[in-house]
């Protein structure tokens, strides 16, 4: 579990701890439970926490506000949010409301670009 590689994120290298209750998560996820809990005994183990990617969080501004979606990382995200942690560990991705709109499609909150 050390290869950090993301589609998104490759190229972004700062990892910020970002509030968990800030992060839409549009997309139902399918889990795989033991996946889910090999991660949270790597994040239960003191000093091995980093060794799980960060996961792609799109930060959109829009209309002068800050939106924050996440469409991959359910497992790892599964496993923060059974341990009760408000934080979880994620690359910034600067993404413009069109972008999501192609992910969303109707769904999406932003129906014209600024």
């Amino acid at each position: 579990m050390t290869d950090n590689y993301s589609i998104h994120g490759d190229s972004v290298t700062e990892v910020h701890d970002i509030p968990m209750s800030i992060i839409n998560r549009p997309i139902p996820s399918q889990l795989d439970r033991e996946k889910v809990d090999h991660m949270k005994q790597i994040l239960q183990t003191p000093g091995k926490e980093n060794e799980l990617t960060p996961i792609d969080v799109h930060h959109v501004t829009y209309k002068g506000e800050d939106y924050y979606f996440a469409f991959g990382g359910c497992h790892r995200w599964e496993a923060s949010k059974e341990l009760g942690n408000e934080f979880i560990r994620a690359k910034l991705i600067e993404t413009p409301p069109s972008v999501i709109r192609v992910y969303m499609g109707s769904s999406s909150p932003f129906k014209e670009d600024e």
